[in-house]
Formats: C-alpha cells, structure tokens, sequence
C-alpha cells in the first residue's frame, strides 16, 4: 500500500515542525510542504495529495484562495482540505472556511489530540 500524501503550505517554520512531529506519529504517510501560497497551490495541483492541510494567512495567496482554486479542479472536489488559523478575520469565520470549499477547520493553538484523530480518521 503507498503512504497517504499529506501536503502542507505553512509559512511559519515552528508550526510546521510540530505539524511534521504529529503528523509523523501515524505510520504509512509522506509529508510535501511549501512556505508561500502561490507555490504551494502549484506543488498541490501537480502532486496527488490525499490531504491537504493550509494555513490561512500565508504569502502571496492565502488558504482561501488556494482552497477556491484548488476546488475548481475535478480532482480536488473530493480531497480533504483543512485550514488551520489563528489569524483574526474579518467576518463569520465558520461561514467564510466553509464558503471556500474547507472540510474541517483547526484554531491555533492546536489541539494536537483532536487534530491527530481526524487526519487518522480520514486517510485510514
């Protein structure tokens, strides 16, 4: 069985580290990450990820944004997209994440135990 791809666009290096050590306690999954938004959008459409995990505020092209292109693809229509936000916005939140094609969305601090069972719960 091929590991289950996660793929990640964090701009902020201690997120991703504690991203990557949660997310490398589940055996059989590969990890792709990218930093800024727009690269990020392009390593996701050219990978074949089985879940996707977006930081909201990011350069150049937030989760948002990257989540509504990402949508547009057939491909994606199904995939897992998470966002994970700290970031104050402007709005009904759950509407606005919702709205961009999210399934599930993450408050920062994380709360490791309840994030760790939903990737478990999704991928396997």
């Amino acid at each position: 069985m091929r590991p289950k791809k996660i793929y990640i666009v964090e701009d902020e290096k201690l997120n991703l580290e504690l991203y990557q050590a949660v997310l490398n306690q589940i055996e059989n999954i590969e990890i792709i990450y990218e930093t800024v938004g727009d690269r990020g959008l392009n390593l996701i459409k050219t990978g074949d990820p089985d879940l996707c995990i977006l930081d909201y505020d990011i350069p150049v092209m937030n989760g948002v944004a990257i989540c509504k292109e990402l949508r547009k693809i057939e491909r994606f229509k199904k995939i897992t997209i998470i966002v994970i936000s700290s970031s104050p916005i402007k709005g009904n939140k759950d509407s606005i994440f919702k709205e961009a094609g999210f399934d599930k969305w993450f408050e920062k601090p994380l709360n490791i135990k309840e994030f760790r069972e939903y990737i478990v719960s999704i991928l396997f």
